[in-house]
């Protein structure tokens, strides 16, 4: 019992060292995180999610994503899958390098980013190809019997491109 005693007798003696020593340490100040001047509309923390369907060119076509950007605009994670379904074709990112927000023509906001999927043809094999998004949530609900005010645009270099299409079914959601 003596032993313990003088064990937590030590433990508190160093805390109030620890405690001590931390008060008298200056206060440093951090720096203050500020976007390019060139990437206007893009806030720390920008986040931009969303799910649905939509159909270009009489095609059903859905999609889910999630995309996370630090203040300076850089991605930091994100996903995103889309299916083609009349040639059941799955896209899946591998990669989300560029990000940037701005205003839609709607009035709402937009979010557009690029990077690389992995494509799958049917049952054929996986296969990358270059990507952009723009996702715009241009008010509530992102969609309605017939179609929403939210936009989709989904282009897979040298094999697909949506068109910017209001969505038939589901939300996009600018945080």
């Amino acid at each position: 019992m003596h032993k313990r005693r003088n064990l937590t007798l030590a433990a508190g003696l160093l805390t109030a060292a620890v405690v001590g020593w931390a008060c008298e340490q200056p206060a440093t100040a951090l720096p203050q995180l500020v976007s390019p001047l060139f990437w206007e509309g893009c806030p720390a923390g920008q986040k931009f999610t969303g799910g649905g369907r939509i159909d270009p060119y009489g095609e059903k076509v859905t999609f889910g994503f999630n995309v996370h950007a630090n203040g300076a605009c850089q991605p930091i994670k994100g996903q995103l899958e889309v299916v083609h379904h009349p040639t059941q074709t799955k896209y899946h990112s591998t990669s989300i390098r560029e990000f940037e927000s701005y205003a839609s023509p709607e009035g709402g906001e937009c979010g557009h980013w690029n990077g690389t999927v992995r494509a799958k043809h049917g049952n054929g094999d996986w296969h990358e190809h270059e990507f952009e998004v723009e996702a715009c949530d241009n008010g509530e609900p992102g969609s309605s019997p017939g179609t929403g005010p939210d936009t989709f645009h989904f282009i897979v270099w040298d094999e697909y491109d949506s068109d910017r299409t209001p969505l038939t079914g589901g939300n996009i959601q600018a945080h």
